[in-house]
C-alpha cells in the first residue's frame, strides 16, 4: 500500500504542473582525455553470491549495440552476434538456442508468446517463445536498434534511421509507420520503446519524447528535452538515448546534453525539468529517481522536483551502465565487468563484484532476489544478495 499511495502522489504532483541519416559508431563522445577513475577500496557491507554464470555464445561485437537480458515466468531470454537463446532462470541450464543469418542489433522483448529481435540488416523477427523456432521475419529496411514489449497483437521496432514501426506480433505484418528525422550527428544506439496502458513511448535522436496510440500509431503528445546548443556537432546532439521510466501516471526520461524530466503521461505536459545530461538513461521508485550521467557520476533526485539528494563520483569515466533497482539497492556495470550494489540511501559502494569481464553497456534485470546480467562476451550472470 505504502507503494502505490507513494506512486500516485507522484502522478498526482506531476499533473498538477507544466513548467518548464547518418549515425556515429560512438555510443560516448570522449569529453575528457582523463583516464576512467580507479577504484577505491569499499567497506563491504552486504554479500553478493553468484549463483549460476554460463557463456550464451552471444558476444556483443559492436560497442553502440545495447541488448537487454529478458526474463520471464520461466527463463532469461538473450541474444548477441547471430544468436538468440533462453536459459533457466534458476540453474542456467539450457532451454533452446537458435543460429540467426545477422547480426542481432536490438531486443530482448517478449509477450504474447513470441521472442522479438531485431538485425543489422533491418530484419525484425519473431521467435516461438517455447522453441526459439523463428515464427516470422520482415524487413524494416534499415538497422533495428531496439524493440518494445507485445502488448494486444502489437510489436513497435525502432530503427537507426529515426523510424518507428508497428508490427503485428502474430504475423510481422507492418501496421503503421512513424518517425523522427535524425540530426547529422548522434549517438548510436536508442532508448527501448515503453508500453503504458494503450500507449507506446519512443525516445528520438532529436531531442524528443513522444506516445503514440500503440493501436494505430497516431501520435499524442510529444516533449522536448534537448535543443541543439554550442558550435560543434558533438556539443549539439541531443539524443534520448536512455532507459525511460513510467511511474503510477509520471514518466521519467533524460537526454545527452539536456535534461532530465518528469512527465504527465496523461497530457505529456512537464511537471519539472532539470539539467542532467545522461545517455543511459533513468531508473525509478517511491523512494526517488536515480540516473547515470554521461561524465560517470551517480544521482539519486527526488522525484517531485528532479532536485540532486546524493552524488556518487566513484565511476566517473568508467562508462557505468543505466541503474538497476533491487531492493534498496542499484545495482550498475561498468566498462571492466564490474557491478556496484550501491545503497539508495546514502549513495555509498555496498558490495562490488566482478562479471564479464569484457564489460556491460547494459543494466542488469532484477526478478525478486535474484539479478541478471549480460556482458558483452555474451556471459550471462545471476547474481544474490545473503
Amino acid at each position: 500500500m505504502k507503494q502505490i499511495t507513494a506512486a500516485l502522489l507522484v502522478a498526482a504532483a506531476l499533473s498538477g504542473c507544466s513548467t518548464l541519416s547518418q549515425m556515429t559508431s560512438a555510443v560516448i563522445p570522449a569529453k575528457t582525455e582523463n583516464p576512467p577513475k580507479a577504484l577505491k577500496d569499499i567497506k563491504t557491507t552486504v554479500a553478493v553470491r553468484t549463483v549460476w554464470q554460463v557463456s550464451t555464445g552471444s558476444e556483443i561485437g559492436k560497442d553502440y549495440v545495447r541488448i537487454h537480458p529478458n526474463v520471464d515466468e520461466s527463463a532469461v531470454l538473450v541474444a548477441g552476434g547471430r544468436s538468440a537463446s533462453a536459459w533457466n532462470k534458476v540453474n542456467g541450464g539450457r532451454i533452446w538456442q537458435t543460429t540467426l543469418d545477422n547480426d542481432v542489433t536490438g531486443g530482448v522483448n517478449s509477450g504474447e508468446g513470441g521472442v522479438f529481435i531485431g538485425t543489422a540488416s533491418g530484419s525484425a523477427i519473431a521467435l516461438d517463445r517455447q522453441t526459439g523456432k523463428v515464427r516470422w521475419s520482415s524487413p524494416l529496411g534499415s538497422e533495428v536498434l531496439a524493440v518494445s514489449p507485445a502488448k494486444n497483437g502489437v510489436v513497435v521496432f525502432r530503427t537507426s534511421n529515426g523510424g518507428l514501426h508497428g508490427l503485428s506480433a502474430q504475423d510481422g505484418q507492418i501496421l503503421w509507420q512513424q518517425g523522427r528525422k535524425s540530426p547529422t550527428l548522434s549517438l548510436r544506439g536508442t532508448s527501448t520503446p515503453i508500453v503504458v496502458g494503450g500507449m507506446v513511448i519512443a525516445g528520438f535522436d532529436n531531442g524528443v519524447v513522444t506516445a503514440f496510440d500503440m493501436q494505430s500509431g497516431k501520435g499524442l503528445w510529444e516533449v522536448t528535452l534537448s535543443v541543439p546548443r554550442g558550435s560543434s556537432d558533438l556539443d549539439r546532439m541531443t539524443d534520448v538515448d536512455g532507459e525511460m521510466k513510467a511511474l503510477g501516471e509520471a514518466l521519467f526520461a533524460a537526454s545527452y546534453n539536456g535534461r532530465i524530466a518528469g512527465i504527465n503521461m496523461r497530457d505529456g505536459r512537464v511537471a519539472w525539468a532539470a539539467p542532467y545530461s545522461s545517455y543511459t538513461g533513468v531508473e525509478a521508485d517511491p523512494n526517488g529517481l536515480y540516473t547515470s550521467s554521461d561524465t560517470g557520476d551517480v544521482w539519486k533526485l527526488e522525484l517531485l522536483s528532479g532536485n540532486p539528494v546524493w552524488k556518487l563520483d566513484d565511476l566517473q569515466r568508467r562508462q557505468p551502465t543505466a541503474p538497476a533497482l533491487s531492493g534498496q539497492y542499484l545495482v550498475i556495470g561498468d566498462y571492466q565487468g564490474y557491478l556496484h550494489w550501491i545503497n539508495t540511501s546514502n549513495g555509498q559502494i555496498a558490495a562490488r563484484t566482478q562479471g564479464d569481464k569484457a564489460g556491460y553497456t547494459v543494466a542488469p534485470v532484477k526478478e525478486g532476489n535474484v539479478v541478471y546480467s549480460l556482458g558483452k562476451s555474451g556471459l550471462l550472470s545471476a547474481f544474490s544478495i545473503q
